[in-house]
């Protein structure tokens, strides 16, 4: 079906000073040639257009303007014409009634088929598609923002540049399975950390964006956890470099969460102090507390966890720096560097996230980034590279999903039946 000629009204439902008839397919210009005085209008170019007139048996000959674009050169990838001429509905209905009756191999295009075969022919992915579909049915500027973001590539640029980046890995890492008797040397173990962690990590960030996509100037978020009475709120003060918070050696003094915006090596963010974690609650202000805590650390971009001596826990994800702190007068100046550096990189890639993404895409994207995460951890624990390997293509799969370079016909379908018919 995907060969056939389609054609449909491409403009809005209603009366217009113009309307547009879209044809698409080997067929198109084949079809228009039947109705319009200029038999011999035979563009050269790649596209083009023409002024002529349709005849129709049972209205007076009326203007209308031609439009072409070979096949390779146009929205759908096929050979496609556009009709543009009054927006009558009634003449509009005649003239895709004398085609179909006049041409054979032709027929009416199911709803969002344009689009469907734009996606197929590869003149955009599938976020790029559901994008068409929220520029048509947006409803205030904010809608249309997304929708055009989308439509650009924001959702898609950063996808492809992850899943562009373990593909590479696995090529590497199939290489050295399928030719093990040639010794062929595989990807050195700290590298393949390397390489996976940074990936989660991207993943992580856009999770955490999409997550929180559409409010406006949002700035990414540096959450100070960790146990109670560890320094927590003397690491605040001296990183905002004034007192901001009550330092008292008594445990529990930060009962709800401080925030402050500062300039971190040049990224303008928001630093915030949250109660301690651990133990359990012995009140229900504590419970309270600790519940706000956990709920600033979901929205967190960094995560610094602060301890004392050998305390160390493995509870927080690869976007966590763990900081060992002291007394206020033994945060040398040193240690602090060190930690303004750490956080600077991972908040620089936070700054790939998405912020405008439509809600639909948003649904999908959240499932296959946390399946792609959760494939990429496992496949950093497993026992043997072939393991390794598999989940590496499970977390490849799971993001093509997105960008549609993996789909299924059930994926296609509950996408492009949302579309009127014409789009």
């Amino acid at each position: 079906m995907i060969h056939d000629t389609i054609l449909a009204k491409s403009s809005a439902p209603g009366c217009a000073v113009r309307g547009i008839i879209r044809i698409s397919g080997g067929g198109a210009l084949h079809a228009v040639k039947k109705i319009i005085a200029d038999t011999e209008f035979f563009p050269d170019g790649t596209a083009a257009a023409a002024d002529t007139v349709i005849f129709l048996p049972q209205f007076p000959p009326f203007p209308a303007k031609i439009f072409f674009w070979q096949a390779g050169h146009s929205y759908t990838g096929d050979e496609t014409i556009e009709i543009h001429t009054i927006g009558s509905p009634v003449l509009l209905d005649a003239v895709i009634a004398k085609i179909l009756i006049d041409t054979k191999n032709i027929r009416l295009a199911f709803p969002g088929e344009f689009t469907l075969r734009a996606f197929l022919s590869g003149r955009m992915d599938l976020a790029q598609a559901e994008a068409v579909l929220g520029v048509i049915d947006a409803e205030n500027k904010a809608d249309l923002t997304a929708a055009l973001c989308q439509l650009a590539g924001n959702v898609s640029a950063p996808l492809s540049n992850i899943r562009t980046a373990l593909l590479e890995t696995l090529t590497s890492l199939e290489a050295s399975l399928d030719f093990a008797e040639d010794d062929i040397a595989g990807i050195p173990s700290e590298k393949l950390t390397q390489s996976l962690t940074e990936s989660v990590n991207r993943i992580e960030c856009l999770y955490r964006s999409i997550v929180h996509r559409g409010l406006p100037n949002e700035k990414p978020k540096i959450v100070l956890t960790g146990p109670p009475n560890v320094g927590k709120s003397t690491l605040f003060n001296q990183l905002l470099q004034r007192d901001a918070a009550i330092v008292s050696p008594t445990a529990g003094t930060t009962r709800d969460y401080l925030e402050a915006e500062l300039d971190w090596q040049g990224i303008s963010c928001v630093l915030i102090d949250t109660a301690g974690i651990a133990g359990e609650a012995v009140s229900e202000i504590d419970e309270e507390s600790r519940s706000r805590a956990k709920t600033v650390l979901n929205q967190a971009d960094v995560i610094i966890y602060c301890y004392e001596n050998n305390f160390i826990t493995s509870e927080f994800s690869a976007r966590t720096i763990f900081f060992q702190t002291k007394t206020a007068d033994s945060l040398c100046e040193q240690s602090l560097d060190d930690l303004r550096q750490q956080v600077s990189h991972l908040l620089r890639q936070s700054e790939g996230g998405i912020r405008e993404m439509l809600p639909n895409t948003a649904i999908r994207c959240r499932e296959a980034l946390l399946s792609a995460a959760e494939s990429l951890q496992r496949a950093m624990s497993a026992p043997d590279d072939s393991l390794i390997a598999l989940e590496i293509r499970n977390a490849v799969n799971h993001l093509g999903l997105i960008n549609g370079a993996v789909y299924t016909e059930d994926i296609l379908d509950q996408i492009f039946s949302k579309f009127c018919i014409g789009k």
